[in-house]
């Protein structure tokens, strides 16, 4: 065990002997002088409901009221307050994709061939595609974001973690929301939601809608590309939910829902080149002197349907979670960054899903037991369409993928004593992959290809916690986490067409969770090693014949230390207090044969900053003539941080940054109507979420930008 291992272990142990003892510093007459506190929050991170604080997994969770508070309208923006967590728009571009990494664990790319890391899930239904993963948090209940591996419970490409999005169900009471926002860059947002009954205690709805429009942030002004506004949004969204209990102990709650996104690409441009004057080349990182070739447009439209069934059968209950979604989009990308033909590519895809999961839980020797068994199945077809222009040749890449998955699980928890429990578990998970590729060089096909292969692993997890006190809840954890293989999806010559094998990690974990002087201050923390081998890697390379290529490979394996902690306080009834600092010595890389990339900055993973911080509070204060108020504000950093495993150099790192945002909230105390102003990066920071350095191979490097300043009002009605 490394120095840092035990430095790390050690500092987690030290912090939960403190949490014991914190609490008698405090005189009980103290305690008792105040009776608010913390709100307990529910879980269903083990496929059940608990509270956040029993249960030995490290999660951050966030109820609709958090998310308002914060200013969270994206699921992107759950990032700037969960420790080692990080969000970049991926080489998509796009302003509808959210590329996810938990401990230094996602993935980049967004090609219909590769794997997320993080799984993302909207009420127990897997979303497969990076893109149209930017979820709106509108109508949400809670979201959970769960770091380390999920593999047991959760299955594929869990690797890194899960983030389980919940939204608001159907109540059987008539109420809503209407919400309409205006700010800078013509920002104008409308939602609304209504809850409603339609037979007493039988058959209840709620429908929502959504309607999001913005100018958005940066320029780019070269008419090739169309030239215009970028990370422009005109988008609708809108979901369906019917719940029906013909039964006490039988519910079956239907939704769709549908997105339709219509906009242009996040600003993009050079960032470094070595082509003599070159006019593309942006002075200071600015996203509005941007001058793009290749077309701009980011269309997408995302449909889903899902039928959840819940039956209670005495001392069993079976869940049934039926679930299809679609989507297509088109997109350009313009990877050379600059206004000549480098490589420019437009994408059409389209992808496909459909997942039945079925789940047992119960309880055996005299409630000693809680157990869960449950199958899984899933299936997948994708289309990813690459038109490209490469120095001024086009190149057509038709790639066709299909994934079908089997998985059967089993978990339990079994309460050794009042305060002792053990969990154990396994997962069995058999994955097959296909795909059929065709690569052609103007009217030369170049590439003729169909290959498919088979993936099987077993994620077991095992797990023992210890309640030391209604308030103090001590855990250690080993879990394993697996992502399936695959092809290379971008192939120019038939050696192209390289399989990759599978990734694993096995995460080892201690934490602690305390509430602390009558539940007003509460502090979880968190300390890992995660053991990560064959890692799953994109980037921009030659082959044999000195082409350009985008190749996928197994290119490394690393170790991950690091600890975490977050901390809650309401010190007064008017004040609350949050916060989170995460470290990650990601560094640990060694790159496999075969497979050479850049390790001058340490070999960090890409995408992982060492260190992620952030803090905020909220006041509430009245306003007279039964008016109160509310204003928060919070800060969030991140340090520097690589973006591809090839292009570790200076052109394209992030060398960190902090984002500034505040809020102040007014209205009536019955809560009929309210107005909030807010603001977002106050400081109008300048930071990089992609780069893409060919400094080598095409004589430039690539950075892609995250939002500007952004500000203004939403006005909402409660009824």
């Amino acid at each position: 065990m490394s120095i840092l291992l035990k430095n790390t272990l050690a500092f987690t142990t030290c912090l939960a002997a403190i949490t014991v003892f914190a609490p008698a510093a405090f005189s009980q007459e103290e305690q008792a002088e105040d009776s608010f506190s913390l709100e307990e929050i529910i879980v269903t991170a083990r496929k059940r409901s608990e509270s956040l604080q029993s249960t030995p997994i490290a999660i951050s969770a966030f109820n609709a009221q958090a998310l308002e508070d914060r200013g969270a309208v994206n699921i992107n923006d759950i990032t700037n307050f969960v420790p080692n967590m990080q969000f970049s728009a991926a080489a998509s571009g796009t302003v509808g994709a959210s590329s996810i990494a938990l401990r230094g664990i996602g993935q980049s790319d967004f090609i219909t061939t590769t794997e997320p890391g993080v799984g993302l899930y909207l009420d127990g239904v897997y979303l497969a595609r990076v893109t149209g993963a930017a979820l709106d948090l509108a109508d949400i209940e809670r979201v959970e974001v769960l770091r380390g591996p999920q593999g047991t419970l959760f299955g594929r490409n869990t690797i890194g973690g899960a983030v389980n999005v919940i939204t608001k169900k159907p109540s059987g009471d008539f109420n809503g929301n209407a919400q309409l926002t205006l700010g800078n860059n013509n920002r104008f947002n409308g939602r609304f939601s209504v809850d409603f009954p339609i037979m007493d205690d039988v058959l209840s709805g709620r429908v929502s809608f959504l309607s999001k429009n913005s100018d958005g942030y940066g320029f780019d002004s070269d008419p090739a590309g169309d030239g215009g506004n970028l990370a422009v949004e005109n988008d609708i969204a809108g979901r369906v939910q019917l719940l029906f209990t013909p039964k006490e102990n039988i519910s079956f709650l239907f939704s769709a829902d549908h997105t339709r996104r219509r906009g242009t690409v996040i600003p993009h441009g050079r960032a470094a080149s070595t082509i003599p004057g070159d006019i593309s080349l942006l002075p200071n990182d600015d996203p509005d002197l941007v001058r793009l070739s290749a077309p701009i447009q980011d269309d997408l439209d995302v449909t889903g349907f899902a039928l959840t069934t819940e039956i209670g059968m005495g001392e069993v209950n079976l869940k049934l979670i039926t679930a299809y979604r679609e989507q297509s989009g088109q997109s350009g990308q313009d990877f050379d960054g600059g206004s000549d033909n480098i490589l420019d590519q437009f994408i059409t895809s389209s992808q496909d899903q459909f997942s039945q999961e079925i789940q047992f839980t119960g309880t055996s020797l005299d409630d000693k037991l809680e157990w869960l068994i449950g199958a899984y199945y899933f299936k997948e077809n994708g289309q990813f369409d690459s038109d490209i222009v490469l120095t001024g040749v086009p190149i057509d890449i038709f790639t066709n993928s299909e994934t079908e998955s089997y998985a059967a699980f089993v978990q339990g928890t079994y309460q050794v004593s009042d305060k002792l429990s053990v969990t154990g578990g396994i997962r069995w998970t058999s994955e097959t992959k296909a795909i059929d590729i065709d690569t052609f060089f103007g009217p030369f096909q170049l590439v003729d290809a169909q290959e498919s292969n088979k993936f099987e692993a077993f994620s077991p997890k095992v797990s023992i916690d210890y309640q030391a006190s209604d308030d103090l809840l001590v855990y250690a954890s080993v879990s394993r986490g697996f992502r399936s293989g695959g092809f290379n999806g971008r192939p120019f010559s038939p050696n192209d067409v390289t399989p990759f094998d599978e990734e694993t990690t096995t995460a080892y974990e201690i934490g602690v969770k305390a509430d602390m002087m009558e539940k007003r201050v509460r502090l979880n923390i968190a300390g890992f090693y995660t053991d990560y081998k064959d890692i799953q890697l994109t980037a921009t390379t030659l082959n044999e014949q000195g082409q350009f290529i985008v190749l996928t490979a197994n290119a490394g394996k690393a170790e991950i230390y690091g600890i975490e902690a977050e901390l809650q306080a309401r010190p007064t009834e008017d004040l609350f207090i949050y916060g989170s600092v995460g470290y990650a010595d990601n560094g640990n890389v060694s790159p496999l044969e075969g497979f050479d990339f850049d390790t001058s900055t340490g070999g960090n993973l890409p995408g992982a900053s060492e260190w992620t911080l952030s803090f905020g509070g909220n006041y509430d204060f009245e306003v007279g003539n039964d008016m109160i108020g509310m204003v928060g504000i919070d800060y969030s950093y991140r340090s520097r941080y690589d973006h591809q495993a090839s292009n570790q150099t200076a052109a394209v790192e992030e060398n960190g940054y902090g984002l500034l945002n505040a809020r102040l909230i007014v209205g009536p105390d019955d809560e009929k109507w309210k107005l909030t102003f807010y603001g977002k990066n106050l400081t109008d920071e300048v930071y990089r979420v992609y780069g893409q350095d060919s400094l080598a191979s095409m004589g430039v490097a690539v950075v892609w930008f995250g939002p500007t300043r952004e500000f203004g009002a939403t006005l909402s009605f409660n009824f």
